[in-house]
C-alpha cells in the first residue's frame, strides 16, 4: 500500500491517491485533472473515486478523472444531489456539478484488490463517511488533526456531528487518519488532543 496526498486548490484539500500495486483508487480528488493524471503511471489501472462527502473542493476533479479513465465514483446518498446540483455549499449544491455516473455507498465496498470499509459520520454534511482501507482511514472533512470539521454549512448538524465523534472513540487507537486538510495523526493522538473528542455529550 502506497499513499500519495496532494494539497491542491484554494483550500489546499487534500486529494488522495491509493495505491496497492498497480491498481490506483483516487479519493476526494478536488481540482486539477491534469494535475492528478499526471500522477497516474502508465501501467497502473485506476478501479475508483471515493468521495467522503460532496463539497466541490472535494468532488472538482471527478469529471476529468472519469473522461480519462471512466472508472466508476462512489459518494454516500445523503450527499448525491451536493453534487448533482447547481448552487453553493451554503444552499447544497456545487459550482460545478458532478456530471459522470454515480453510485452510492453501502456499508463495505470492493474496487479490484481493494477491500474498504465505509462509516457514515454525518454533522459536516448529511453524507459525510470515513473509508477505511487496512489501518488507514480517510476522514474528509468530519475529523482533522486537533480539530474537527465545520457544521454551519448545508445540512451540517451538531447533534449528528456529536454522534460521529462518539463513534471516532470506539474506533482503535493505531488507525492512522488521513483527513480532507492539514497533516495526518491518528485515532489515539485525537482521543488524547483533540478538544472535540474529549467533549462529546
Amino acid at each position: 500500500m502506497k499513499i500519495e496526498c496532494y494539497p491542491i486548490g484554494d483550500f489546499e484539500e487534500n486529494s488522495y491517491l491509493l495505491r496497492e500495486g498497480n491498481e490506483v483508487v483516487f479519493i476526494d480528488p478536488g481540482k486539477y485533472g491534469s494535475f492528478l493524471i499526471s500522477k497516474v503511471k502508465p501501467e497502473d489501472k485506476v478501479v475508483g473515486i471515493l468521495l467522503t462527502h460532496g463539497h466541490d473542493d472535494h468532488t472538482g476533479a471527478v469529471d476529468d478523472l472519469v473522461d480519462e479513465y471512466h472508472c466508476p465514483v462512489y459518494i454516500h446518498k445523503e450527499d448525491e444531489s451536493l453534487i448533482k446540483t447547481v448552487g453553493s455549499i451554503y444552499a447544497g449544491g456545487s459550482k460545478h456539478p458532478i456530471t459522470s455516473p454515480v453510485s452510492t455507498f453501502e456499508d463495505s465496498l470492493i474496487l479490484g484488490n481493494f477491500k474498504f470499509k465505509i462509516y457514515h459520520t454525518p454533522g459536516h454534511t448529511s453524507g459525510s463517511v470515513l473509508i477505511r482501507y487496512k489501518n488507514v482511514l480517510f476522514t474528509g472533512d468530519t475529523l482533522f488533526a486537533n480539530d474537527i470539521g465545520r457544521t454551519d454549512l448545508y445540512s451540517g448538524n451538531d447533534d449528528e456531528m456529536n454522534e460521529s465523534l462518539k463513534f471516532i472513540n470506539t474506533l482503535e487507537s493505531d488507525l492512522i487518519i488521513y483527513p480532507g486538510h492539514g497533516p495526518s495523526s491518528t485515532i489515539g493522538q485525537e482521543k488524547m488532543m483533540n478538544y472535540y473528542l474529549n467533549h462529546t455529550y
